[in-house]
């Protein structure tokens, strides 16, 4: 898929921009604080519906405005289609359309997909299990609206659950009640986590050839998933239910103890790998930026794999600390296949790639 036009209205420090994009390559080159990163969000808020620079949503209407819009008109293999997103400040409250026909949020699932790298995603490698955790599972639901809704379930089921076990100090814990909410909890967790194991091998292979492919074949990268329900642990649904009801069962006292679930996906974790050793404790800066690029390259790939239309690709400052062989691999990668956009400060550095695109100026709120 790709964004042949952009509109913004009232968007960050944008009252009215319009922008037709290359098919490829897209460079926003400014100084600092001029509203390059304000486009990539924009782009990946009409694509998620929400920002992935803020939870107060005022902050993306221009100041003084009583609301923003963004839309697009977006290529795809066959055909095309019109998305827009508007929100009115004053009610908190955002409408959908696609087509020009207004929409429920749902509607839009799978319309625009994105793949964002920013600065803050080297949490993934080196902050805590839930960053990783918040990766694995917001890409698995860019495909698969059923995941998303079996996570808001587990969510839901989960607060019940602890919301129990919280008050049971004031009264003696209803087993039976416990009981309910374990047979409700457990094919939920068993589903999730069993999604997750498949991914996480593909994931797996998948950066690991990436990385090679980033680094001259000089880093080795592998993944492992780390379950709260055990060590050994297989997809088969059944197998996992029984699994995790039987760790509940163990964890009950300890549990009513604590006043909440010690076990299940919210607590799960996976490792990254750098050349046999824990990224998080041994890799350097540049090293984590690498490996996020290759976790990034290989959710490229597995958003092909399984909607057969390669996503958006957006790159906020990511050439920054990337010497010139690690540039060249990383564009050689995507050139030609899919539709990037990358923020900068340097144009010399972009240039010196030669690949063909288009490069947008930014200052002050204008794009040249």
């Amino acid at each position: 898929m790709r964004i042949e036009t952009l509109f913004l209205h009232n968007f960050r420090n944008y009252s009215r921009l319009q922008l037709s994009f290359d098919n490829h390559l897209n460079l926003f080159i400014g100084a600092n604080a001029q509203g390059k990163t304000n486009l990539l969000e924009a782009i990946n808020f009409l694509a998620t519906g929400k920002s992935h620079r803020t939870r107060n949503e005022e902050e993306v209407v221009l100041w003084g405005a009583d609301g923003c819009s963004v839309a697009a008109k977006v290529g795809y293999l066959y055909g095309e289609g019109a998305l827009k997103i508007a929100y009115l400040a004053a009610e908190k409250k955002k409408t959908y359309s696609v087509n020009g026909l207004t929409q429920k949020k749902s509607a839009l699932s799978g319309k625009l997909t994105t793949v964002i790298f920013t600065p803050e995603d080297l949490a993934i490698v080196k902050g805590s299990p839930s960053n990783r955790r918040k990766f694995l599972d917001d890409e698995i639901s860019k495909v698969s609206p059923v995941y998303e809704d079996d996570m808001n379930r587990y969510q839901h089921v989960l607060r019940q659950r602890n919301f129990l076990l919280k008050t049971h100090r004031k009264k003696i814990l209803d087993s039976e009640e416990l009981g309910s909410w374990n047979e409700q909890l457990a094919p939920l967790a068993a589903k999730i986590v069993s999604r997750r194991i498949s991914v996480i091998h593909r994931l797996g292979l998948l950066s690991r050839l990436a990385q090679r492919r980033l680094t001259g074949r000089t880093e080795s990268l592998d993944i492992n998933y780390l379950s709260s329900f055990g060590a050994e642990i297989s997809t088969d649904l059944p197998e996992l239910k029984e699994l995790f009801l039987k760790k509940l069962a163990e964890k009950k006292e300890q549990e009513a103890r604590l006043g909440q679930t010690l076990i299940g996906p919210h607590r799960d974790d996976f490792q990254i790998f750098l050349n046999g050793r824990e990224a998080r404790l041994f890799a350097s800066q540049g090293q984590q930026r690498s490996l996020v690029l290759s976790l990034k390259m290989a959710e490229l790939e597995y958003i092909k794999g399984e909607t057969g239309e390669f996503p958006v690709l957006l790159f906020d400052d990511v050439f920054s600390e990337l010497d010139e062989q690690r540039r060249f691999a990383l564009l050689e990668a995507i050139d030609g296949r899919v539709q990037t956009f990358i923020t900068g400060t340097e144009a010399d550095k972009m240039t010196r790639t030669k690949v063909p695109g288009k490069m947008f100026l930014v200052a002050h709120g204008e794009v040249k």
